[in-house]
């Protein structure tokens, strides 16, 4: 149970900008926020997160995050995202304490990432917003 968590939210990672009359939006940057992670078994639970994103080559970005989960603690995953539309990217993370990995997609509009996640055991959704 705790791995399957702990992979569901895998990469409890990421999206974000700012508002459209501001800067462009970037995805780079310090994010924090939560949502729910659920379980193909049926057990759902909340999640708070605080994510980095790093620019790393051509289209491509670092995510590392750590998660609280009542049920697990503080778990540590990192990642890799491409940019593959505007606003939209894709990736891998991996988390080793629990030797999980997954697929992420996140959408960022203004400040926030919506951010989807999915596992062998679940799936995950969080919203994050860009720290300042």
């Amino acid at each position: 149970m705790r791995a399957v968590l702990a992979g569901i939210f895998g990469l409890a990672l990421v999206m974000a900008s700012a508002p459209a009359n501001a800067r462009s939006a970037s995805i780079i940057g310090n994010w924090s926020g939560g949502g729910s992670l659920s379980t193909f078994s049926g057990t759902r639970e909340r999640t708070k997160c605080r994510a980095t994103i790093r620019p790393k080559k051509g289209k491509r970005y670092f995510i590392s995050a750590n998660c609280a989960v009542a049920s697990l603690g503080l778990i540590h995953q990192d990642g890799i995202l491409k940019k593959v539309g505007k606003n939209r990217y894709r990736g891998r993370f991996r988390n080793a304490q629990y030797d999980i990995s997954g697929s992420i997609t996140i959408l960022l509009r203004g400040n926030r990432q919506y951010i989807s996640l999915k596992s062998s055991g679940g799936r995950g959704r969080l919203v994050l917003t860009r720290r300042r």
